[in-house]
C-alpha cells in the first residue's frame, strides 16, 4: 500500500494539541488531538482504518495518548465510531477556525 501511494494520514495532533488543555478545563467538555490513517480501497473511496486520539502530557502521563482500529465485537465497534466522531470534530473545527 505504501509502494502504491494508497495510504495517507489526515493529521490534527500538532496543530491542536495545545490548546486540549484549555479546551478540556471546561466542564463537561471532552476533546483529543487526532491522527488517522486512510486508505484508498480498489473503489477509490478514503476508508480509515487506524485513528490515534491524544491528550496533553502530564506529569503522571507523558504519553497520554491511544490508537483505534475498526473492531469486530460491540464495544471496540462503538468505541471505533466515537474515535471516528472525534476526527469529524477535529476536521469540522479545523475548517471553520483556521481555514476560513
Amino acid at each position: 500500500a505504501i509502494e502504491e501511494r494508497r495510504l495517507f494520514i489526515l493529521d490534527y495532533h500538532d496543530i491542536l494539541l495545545p490548546y486540549m488543555k484549555r479546551m478540556n478545563s471546561l466542564e463537561g467538555r471532552k476533546a483529543y488531538a487526532s491522527r488517522t490513517v486512510l486508505f484508498i480501497t480498489e473503489s477509490g473511496t478514503l476508508k480509515p482504518i487506524a485513528i490515534e486520539l491524544s491528550l496533553p502530557p502530564t506529569s503522571s502521563m507523558p504519553r497520554n495518548k491511544h490508537v483505534y482500529t475498526p473492531g469486530h465485537d460491540a464495544t471496540s465497534h462503538w468505541t471505533w465510531k466515537m474515535a471516528k466522531a472525534h476526527v469529524c470534530s477535529n476536521d469540522a473545527g479545523v475548517h471553520q477556525l483556521v481555514n476560513h
